[in-house]
């Protein structure tokens, strides 16, 4: 993957974040107050350093993404919907910087934004009625994501990072589905535990694949082939 080529410490320095996080979930959950912070706290210092070219909208994502995480430590309804608002303006965020880099739709594009939408609602539909009283809240939610989910498609396709960030924008909707269905329905064998990997690893694919969009592609090099008339005739 290009994020692993081209970031080796920093991917070596998240992965350790991961595990700590996956030890603060399981071992010592004490320290799941801390390490979940440092999640979003790492992706935040590598933006900063390695992007030259920082989007406002996008980095002011990242900043609501980690005090999402923080007021979602907590269990009380109200500050989860605050959580929730802060992941909703994340959403709205990183959707601005997507479409900063969009391309002119075709035809086949509105059918696929149309795809994204239906797959919302019906995702939305399996925990709408154990939602009560969140309905509303958990349905502009809802809409958030879809708004992040299509722009992040519409990003133009030559773009370095355009795969990565696409795959790291489904995670972070599958990190989600789990997350409602663990909350609001039947909890899951080692949800919470699903929950974080993906997430982590969406915002990590997320992050690292927007930092790639400003970057040129590596040019690869050819060798030449000895065989070749060219070579066979050049002076030695």
């Amino acid at each position: 993957m290009d994020s692993i080529k081209t970031f080796p410490k920093f991917t070596l320095f998240f992965a350790l974040l991961m595990a700590l996080e996956i030890a603060g979930l399981t071992v010592i959950p004490t320290f799941h107050m801390v390490s979940k912070a440092m999640i979003m706290a790492g992706l935040i210092g590598f933006y900063i350093l390695v992007e030259k070219r920082q989007n406002n909208a996008f980095l002011a994502g990242l900043i609501f993404a980690l005090l999402g995480d923080c007021f979602l430590l907590y269990e009380t309804v109200e500050l989860f919907i605050i959580g929730l608002i802060c992941f909703l303006i994340m959403q709205l965020s990183y959707a601005v910087a997507f479409n900063n880099k969009r391309r002119i739709p075709k035809n086949r594009d509105y059918l696929i934004c149309l795809g994204i939408l239906i797959i919302g609602v019906a995702a939305l539909s399996v925990i709408w009625p154990d939602l009560g009283s969140m309905q509303t809240s958990v349905g502009l939610y809802a809409t958030s994501i879809v708004l992040m989910a299509i722009y992040a498609y519409l990003r133009h396709p030559r773009l370095r990072g355009y795969k990565i960030v696409l795959a790291g924008v489904i995670l972070f909707i599958i990190s989600d589905m789990l997350l409602g269905l663990n909350k609001f329905s039947d909890p899951l064998p080692y949800g919470q535990i699903f929950v974080m990997v993906t997430y982590m690893l969406a915002q990590y694919l997320i992050v690292t694949g927007e930092v790639l969009s400003n970057m040129p592609r590596p040019k690869i090099q050819q060798k030449a082939n000895p065989n070749s008339s060219f070579n066979r005739h050049k002076r030695s």
